[in-house]
């Protein structure tokens, strides 16, 4: 549980670090080439972000199933991006599923990884109530 706080912290502030960076280099030299892309990346995150989210509160599926819906969803948003920002044309538009492939794959190993961090919790949790309430049960007398 610790793990996942310090690499959700370290994530929130290198990008709260890089958006500060790229402020001041803004105001300072106005947008290059590189924080262009990196805004654009933040700006894709966002759209993605909130995607995922809407999956997650509306979509009823198994966990392979909803990473597969996911992918291609995810894929299709990226490749519209992509093309409307000009980081594909229709000759390497293919890039868009290695790229995405790459993060789902990554996404899903981080979020096997919780799934099975919060079912021990909730086995210790639930261990803990039975060892509890067996020792606090009212004592059965025979009639």
């Amino acid at each position: 549980m610790i793990m996942r706080k310090i690499l959700k912290d370290t994530c929130i502030l290198a990008a709260l670090m890089i958006l500060a960076v790229f402020l001041i280099s803004i105001i300072w030299s106005g947008v290059t080439d590189e924080i262009g892309l990196v805004l654009k990346l933040f700006g894709l995150a966002f759209i993605l972000s909130v995607l995922n989210c809407l999956f997650d509160e509306y979509i009823y599926l198994s966990i392979v199933m909803n990473y597969v819906v996911k992918y291609f969803a995810i894929t299709g948003i990226v490749m519209l991006f992509g093309f409307i920002v000009g980081w594909f044309y229709p000759n390497n538009f293919w890039m868009a599923f290695i790229y995405v492939g790459v993060v789902i794959i990554l996404a899903y190993f981080i979020d096997s990884f919780r799934v099975k961090k919060d079912i021990e919790y909730i086995n210790e949790q639930i261990a803990g109530r039975v060892i509890t309430s067996a020792n606090f049960a009212p004592e059965q007398t025979e009639a």
